[in-house]
């Protein structure tokens, strides 16, 4: 079984993009690190990194976070998290990523045209099984998207889909973030949850500032 690997790109100018694509060893690992780890460990056959339109001195965020990895390739042995990053040889990890790492380099919005892009590459390479790589504050979103958007045209891949999430949050953007920056507070609602609590309803709201302090009122006055 043949098999592909996306890692979701990050904007270059979010203030915690180094954190979020590299992070901190030995123990949190961001989305590049995770990467080049499963790239290994799974001997993934083609490993994605689409490109935006967020970018910095000429360079997209895609190819900046794919430079950062090459440039990062020594560091890799201090996340001890990770062995195999350790028993590799730095030389053979660039062998490796340079013959299966590949940049899109049509520039995408968001995650949901970032999965449909890496979607038509890993169909015409034959992938049959893919993972893909962000923080665990966004794999929920990512997978629901890769499969919102593949179940009709590449229901293969759509079937095969694994979410293989790193240990940074990309939620902490700042220091005030940090309270709020955890996987605990991540909020799914299913189908069912939607439909019992009128949440589309709520969403629909969002831009309506009146509406939403009466809602702020209501909730200050039965929650916790």
């Amino acid at each position: 079984m043949k098999k592909g690997l996306l890692i979701l790109c990050y904007n270059i100018n979010e203030p915690n993009w180094e954190h979020t694509v590299w992070g901190t060893p030995p123990d949190k690992p961001g989305r590049l690190v995770r990467g080049a780890a499963v790239i290994l460990e799974e001997g993934i056959d083609l490993a994605i990194l689409v490109s935006s339109p967020f970018g910095k001195e000429g360079k997209s965020s895609g190819q900046l976070m794919k430079e950062h990895l090459y440039q990062g390739i020594e560091g890799l042995s201090e996340f001890t998290i990770y062995p195999l990053l350790r028993q590799i040889s730095s030389t053979e990890i660039r062998r490796v990523l340079d013959e299966r790492l590949m940049l899109l380099e049509e520039p995408v919005k968001n995650t949901a045209e970032e999965v449909m892009a890496a979607a038509k590459v890993f169909k015409d390479a034959g992938i049959e099984k893919t993972l893909l790589i962000t923080n665990p504050d966004h794999i929920s979103r990512t997978i629901k998207d890769a499969i919102v958007a593949w179940q009709k045209d590449y229901p293969e891949l759509a079937a095969n889909v694994y979410g293989a999430p790193c240990v940074t949050l990309y939620s902490e953007r700042t220091p005030e973030d940090v309270e709020i920056a955890k996987v605990s507070n991540v909020v799914i609602a299913e189908p069912l949850v939607m439909k019992k609590f009128n949440l589309a309803r709520m969403f629909g709201i969002l831009g309506n500032s009146e509406a939403l302090a009466e809602v702020d009122a209501v909730l200050k006055k039965y929650g916790k």
